[in-house]
């Protein structure tokens, strides 16, 4: 038997979610994580609501008895998979898409609040260079805003701690993009203050 119409909406909705998650830089607001949650709760009534009801139906064999329309889903699986598949839809499919087409660049400083050195594996290092995994606090209208990457320009140096760097943003009522990219004169300027910690450091242990 196939799946129920619901099913189809449901299953395509989750899989366009989850494809906007894995693939996107975007950092949704408190407020599109809030609505999320409402329109997932909203569909999934509507879910338990539109679900083919089962039909009665009679064989010689087993008599007259009940017989789900779509046996992949009952309620206890479709409930949870509705609301999780319309919240990840509602926030990484349409809020992410649109967030994008009414977002405005802005340029935001933030502070380095943890960096360290990511070496990749054997089979990776073929395509992957060294890369310095940084945390990083933005400073925007609606608060501090904590991102983390991977920035492979400072090929695994670390950068101090509370260091200030700058990140061009897409934002709009929905969330924010940061372009992950520092700008090539901040970079220079951190291997710089890298190179001088490690050159401080390196004093300092032969003076013991």
């Amino acid at each position: 038997m196939r799946g129920s119409l619901v099913e189809w909406v449901f299953v395509i909705a989750g899989l366009l979610g989850v494809i906007g998650f894995a693939n996107s830089e975007f950092q949704p607001s408190r407020g599109l994580l809030i609505a999320g949650g409402v329109i997932a709760v909203a569909a999934t009534f509507w879910a338990v609501w539109a679900q083919p009801r089962p039909k009665e139906v009679y064989s010689p064999l087993h008599g007259r008895r009940r017989l789900a329309r779509s046996p992949y889903s009952p309620i206890w699986v479709l409930i949870p998979v509705a609301l999780g598949a319309a919240w990840v839809f509602t926030v990484y499919g349409a809020g992410l898409v649109l967030a994008s087409a009414f977002g405005v660049e802005h340029t935001r400083s933030g502070i380095v609040m943890y960096s360290a050195r990511h070496e990749p594996s054997a089979r990776a290092r073929l395509y992957q260079r060294p890369c310095t995994h940084l945390a990083v606090v933005l400073q925007t209208e609606r608060g501090p805003l904590p991102i983390g990457h991977c920035d492979e320009h400072l090929a695994g140096n670390i950068l101090p701690t509370g260091l200030t760097v700058t990140y061009r943003t897409r934002e709009s009522a929905l969330g924010l993009f940061a372009v992950r990219d520092l700008a090539l004169p901040q970079v220079d300027a951190a291997l710089e203050m890298a190179r001088q910690a490690e050159e401080q450091a390196a004093r300092a242990e032969g003076r013991r």
